[in-house]
């Protein structure tokens, strides 16, 4: 999360109580939110002293962007993974097709409403906190160019077209895929349908056409 791994490096001997107090605070934004966040409750709860949590993070509002900042980029982590194995698992370009065509089947679910809602959540409170905006911008496009690296044996193969920023198209469809949220709740099913398969023939579109 740039500066933050920087300053966990710095204090390598503490990396174990510096995640301890991440992964607490994480547990209580979740659960009571951000104006639940105290440092030295927090500190004390995980085993260390305040001097160590300031050390880390610098401030309550630094260990709060920290906290957002790992929240988002976990709540991508697990679709990012469902769509690398099924791009791995491709040996034609129609079956790399159809892989990810499943992979964003995945990623519009039910079962992921939950993660879009979080990441809505942080973008939420990234409007008014610059350094949260920078963290959610490094961690899309660190995505995005992963995504890109793993299109590049179907480049090679001829799958792909070679003159395409599939990292570009990446972060469009994640931009894409954090709108999905407007629609998770509220909308009737039949319009859901549609939304989902709208946004599947786009992010298809641009990958293969």
């Amino acid at each position: 999360m740039g500066s933050v791994s920087v300053q966990t490096e710095a204090i390598a001997g503490e990396l174990t109580s510096v995640q301890r107090i991440l992964e607490r605070t994480i547990q209580v934004i979740e659960t009571a939110g951000e104006a639940a966040i105290r440092t030295n409750p927090i500190a004390f709860e995980c085993g260390v002293t305040p001097p160590i949590l300031y050390r880390a993070f610098g401030s309550r509002e630094g260990l709060i962007i920290a906290a957002q900042a790992e929240r988002y980029r976990r709540s991508t982590q697990e679709a990012l993974g469902y769509l690398f194995q099924h791009i791995s698992a491709s040996q034609s370009r129609d079956q790399l097709r159809h892989n990810i065509a499943r992979s964003l089947d995945f990623i519009f679910s039910h079962e992921r409403v939950a993660n879009r809602r979080l990441r809505a959540e942080v973008i939420g409170s990234s409007m008014s906190r610059p350094e949260l905006r920078d963290h959610i911008t490094h961690i899309d496009r660190e995505f995005a160019s992963a995504i890109g690296e793993r299109y590049q044996p179907a480049i090679e193969n001829g799958w792909l077209a070679a003159d395409r920023d599939y990292a570009v198209i990446a972060l469009w469809a994640q931009g894409l895929i954090n709108a999905r949220v407007m629609v998770d709740t509220s909308a009737q099913v039949e319009t859901v349908r549609t939304w989902d398969d709208l946004s599947k023939r786009a992010i298809l579109s641009a990958i293969f056409d």
